[in-house]
């Protein structure tokens, strides 16, 4: 599977390159093995595609914001750093730890429900690798068996489900992603009420893509 997304994201990198040249430049160096590391804490393993993504690319950074370079997933979602994806991780952690708290006074059984997915919406491995301007991620599922390695949607404000899986792995959703850039073709979102196509538009004398 990594040697398969490896392919996939010279592919993507050359791409952006050659007609986004403003969302490559707003691709962020590999990420450090400290970081990586970082992330899961020995406390589970990481996906191999996950690594293979953050060896490659750090994250972005959109300095324009969600409709500027940089955006190279539709619906504004923002690739996060390893850094970034640690915190989230952390985070939820730390909801779980809450929202324990506040119910397990009420029925001791509620740690075992949901396969410890706490309240609907919260699991110590899931890793959010990105997020939108409603605080939706994108996460990778590390939860055993099938499972593991998923691409799932959610987590956005109000939420009461939940996430559901978007792509099998990343190296599906940037396949998928690929495809879309090089055809014109239409990414959709669970949540969203419409299919997003990407287009180019420039900045500065430099094209970046725009999904509409």
């Amino acid at each position: 599977m990594t040697d398969d997304l490896g392919a996939v994201l010279d592919r993507l990198d050359a791409w952006l390159e050659g007609n986004a040249p403003a969302d490559h430049a707003a691709l962020n160096p590999p990420a450090t093995q400290e970081d990586i590391d970082a992330i899961a804490s020995r406390r589970f393993l990481l996906h191999p595609d996950l690594v293979a993504w953050l060896k490659r690319h750090d994250g972005v950074t959109a300095t324009k914001g969600r409709n500027g370079p940089g955006v190279i997933l539709p619906q504004g979602f923002i690739l996060n750093a390893a850094s970034v994806m640690c915190g989230g991780q952390r985070a939820l952690e730390e909801a779980i730890a809450e929202w324990v708290d506040e119910n397990e006074s009420e029925d001791p059984e509620l740690r075992d429900i949901y396969d410890g997915v706490y309240g609907y919406a919260f699991h110590v491995r899931w890793v959010p690798i990105a997020t939108d301007i409603t605080g939706g991620k994108l996460i990778v599922d590390h939860r055993d068996g099938d499972r593991f390695g998923n691409v799932l949607y959610g987590l956005q404000a109000g939420d009461n489900e939940g996430p559901v899986k978007v792509w099998d792995s990343l190296s599906h959703m940037f396949k998928d992603l690929l495809v879309a850039l090089t055809e014109g073709t239409e990414i959709r979102l669970p949540g969203y009420a419409d299919p997003l196509a990407p287009r180019l538009v420039d900045s500065d004398g430099q094209a970046f893509v725009r999904w509409e």
